[in-house]
């Protein structure tokens, strides 16, 4: 029977072999208007005592350090330093076959969000979120920003940024879900929102995915695939035409039958999307896992904003095939004469970096 997932751990955990192969408006500091950057908002919250405050954070000091202690003991020398990022790249198998590489269970993280905060909002967040899975147990970061770049989210988009994973979060042993938000203040003063880990083995208890502590509560928005490729989307390219207008835009990815969007990129109304000087639009994530019994939709999206509603006024659509290997060019149409041409990396996975051999080097 599999277990709850556990909010809080630390120390030595036993490995536990899985039985069965089974994104919003947000606000980035430079672009805020004065209003947001004073923290001017109808809101009835306000900053908790002091001392309430400390308490959290020793308390989860505390608890973060046996949890360090517990993955020194467990993997230090095998896995370099308890801060290091996976070096384990996407898109290992597109080009050449590699030994072991096969399809693998799999956790596709849709979005992040703060909810129930009792400090005032906006909140000028940064710190990073990352998960660790058996591949190399280091931090495959989701977020990850320093202080003077914070994102301000507000109480009615409260979703953060999210720029990863940097490759497909393997699900076959439990993966830890590490959590370390800070909040900017000024003048240079820094006060932690959440810092803890979660352990997903299967099961998300009947509060759903979250952590949460004094300060607030953070959601966790994942589905769990049983029988994955990765898929890398290398570019999403407008080769006719230009962006209609003024408007914002979403760039997207989903299986044909689910209804959840792994979203890309969102970028607001009367901003133009973040090109190159060859058409080819800034993701500001590209890794997807991809149900291989399912076919692969990447969608392009103009809109514009009624209130907090994306009102569509164009949207492309292109379909992919999951592959093993290789690559697979589609196109689509956004509207007002601008087509877009969307180029997907196609790659199976590897369940521990012990496999991939000396010779391989790691991107």
């Amino acid at each position: 029977m599999r277990g709850e997932a556990k909010v809080e751990r630390g120390g030595k955990s036993g490995k536990r072999r899985r039985q069965k192969a089974k994104s919003s408006c947000r606000i980035d500091e430079e672009s805020a208007t004065a209003e947001q950057i004073s923290g001017v908002e109808d809101d009835k919250s306000t900053d908790l005592d002091g001392e309430v405050v400390l308490a959290t954070a020793l308390k989860e000091e505390k608890r973060m350090e046996e949890y360090r202690q517990g993955w020194e003991y467990m993997r230090r020398g095998m896995f370099g330093n308890f801060e290091d990022e996976t070096t384990i790249s996407c898109m290992l198998t597109t080009e050449k076959t590699i030994p072991h590489a096969d399809r693998s269970g799999a956790l596709l993280v849709y979005s992040i969000k703060v909810e129930e905060a009792k400090v005032k909002w906006p909140l000028h967040v940064y710190g990073m979120v990352a998960a660790r899975d058996q591949v190399d147990y280091n931090r495959n970061f989701l977020f990850n920003r320093k202080r003077d770049n914070c994102q301000i989210i507000t109480k009615d988009e409260p979703y953060l940024t999210l720029t990863g994973p940097s490759r497909a979060i393997v699900f076959i042993d439990p993966v830890d879900f590490e959590i370390d938000l800070k909040l900017k203040r000024e003048p240079e003063v820094e006060q932690t929102l959440i810092n803890k880990v979660l352990q997903y083995n299967g099961s998300t208890g009947y509060l759903g995915t979250i952590w949460s502590n004094s300060l607030c509560t953070v959601r966790l928005h994942f589905k769990e695939l049983s029988n994955t490729v990765e898929a890398t989307i290398v570019s999403v390219q407008i080769i006719r035409g230009s962006w209609p207008g003024q408007f914002g835009g979403e760039v997207f990815c989903h299986g044909v039958s689910s209804t959840n969007k792994f979203v890309l990129l969102d970028f607001l109304d009367g901003n133009n999307p973040p090109v190159d000087q060859n058409g080819n639009i800034n993701l500001s994530r590209r890794v997807a896992s991809v149900d291989v019994n399912q076919d692969f939709k990447v969608s392009v999206q103009a809109y514009s904003l009624s209130g907090s509603f994306k009102v569509p006024v164009g949207t492309g659509h292109a379909t992919f095939k999951p592959k093993e290997q290789g690559f697979t060019v589609a196109e689509c149409d956004l509207g007002n004469d601008c087509k877009i041409k969307i180029k997907v990396a196609w790659s199976l996975l590897v369940w521990t970096n012990y496999l991939l051999g000396a010779k391989i080097s790691y991107v």
